[in-house]
């Protein structure tokens, strides 16, 4: 999910949700880059390497983080063509498998019809395409794999970094997979391979998006948020603002989007630093909150989810810990 410019928050339903903001830099002023001297491409393997789909059965590969957002290199290939490279922006909170028109164009792809929304382009791709995190290929919807045209980044002007597409939540949702931002890498494995680590936490999947559930606690009360890694800064609704910063004032509040989020734009309201907060039984320490409009979460993300949210948990926090998500087992695993 990715967060506010100053242009309509509704994405296209090929993205997958209105919410989505686009400000990758909004926190950062300098995007940390990291670099991991090889591809680990490790295979986690239960029982032997050719059990799923004739592949591997995980694999580990660097996870860069800028901005806050978490990007890692798919390998595809298409017919007899050389593999390319890319960089995609992991996005929990996504909806379609999405690509530029540059990468299209790279890999020879034959695109089908188009719409257009929120003043932009959208191809669906005629051509079948095999995507891979390393070795591990993964099992894409042809319906739901799309093309941005006019676009040599599916990120905003205005943020950090580089995406030539987005791998998103209803693929994710096929598998167990580990965004360790301590150790910067990232793993994705078939259901039962893995073992694994840090607390768990019930994760409730929306079928439909693929969108996973957790909930925190804010001053005593528990709030349900959609967990989404390709957003930058933790969002709620003005509701949900309004209420905390009511009931405490020494709470530092500001207008519209302020301090890491200054870039958000768009429709933030405002932006609150909340001292502290509970996930499980880890103890948040202080994170900031932008909000949106009541009804954004309230209505139209919640009828994406299992049960209803208000707001989404993004990069800004996410990144401080190991966040394992076992969408089979609808599990969240969370350790430092």
């Amino acid at each position: 999910m990715r967060q506010a410019t100053g242009r309509s928050q509704k994405l296209p339903p090929v993205l997958g949700f209105a919410v989505k903001r686009s400000c990758r830099s909004s926190p950062f002023a300098n995007a940390l880059r990291v670099h991991v001297a090889h591809a680990l491409f490790a295979t986690s393997v239960l029982g032997g390497c050719k059990d799923h789909h004739d592949g591997v059965a995980s694999a580990t590969v660097p996870l860069i983080v800028e901005g806050n957002r978490p990007f890692i290199e798919l390998v595809l290939r298409v017919g007899e063509r050389t593999p390319r490279t890319a960089r995609f922006l992991v996005d929990s909170g996504g909806g379609g498998f999405l690509m530029t028109e540059s990468l299209a164009g790279d890999l020879g792809l034959e695109l089908g019809e188009t719409s257009t929304e929120e003043g932009r382009q959208y191809a669906h791709v005629k051509t079948s395409i095999e995507a891979s995190v390393g070795a591990f290929v993964l099992e894409l919807r042809p319906e739901r794999v799309s093309v941005a045209m006019g676009t040599d980044d599916i990120l905003p002007d205005a943020a950090p970094g580089h995406a030539d597409g987005m791998l998103p939540g209803h693929v994710l949702s096929q598998y167990h997979v580990v965004f360790d931002y301590p150790h910067s890498t990232f793993t994705i494995a078939h259901a039962g391979v893995l073992r694994p680590k840090g607390e768990s936490i019930a994760m409730p999947v929306s079928k439909g998006s693929g969108f996973p559930r957790t909930e925190i606690e804010i001053d005593g009360i528990t709030y349900g948020f959609l967990i989404d890694t390709g957003a930058s800064f933790t969002m709620v609704s003005e509701v949900v603002l309004k209420a905390l910063g009511s009931a405490h004032a020494d709470w530092p509040r500001h207008d519209g989007a302020y301090g890491e989020a200054a870039t958000l734009g768009g429709q933030t309201l405002e932006t609150l630093t909340v001292p502290r907060g509970r996930w499980g039984s880890l103890q948040l320490a202080e994170f900031g909150v932008t909000s949106q409009r009541e009804g954004t979460f309230e209505q139209w993300m919640s009828s994406m989810m299992t049960t209803p949210i208000s707001g989404s948990l993004a990069g800004n926090v996410l990144r401080r810990y190991r966040v394992e998500l076992d969408y089979p087992g609808r599990t969240l695993y969370l350790g430092p």
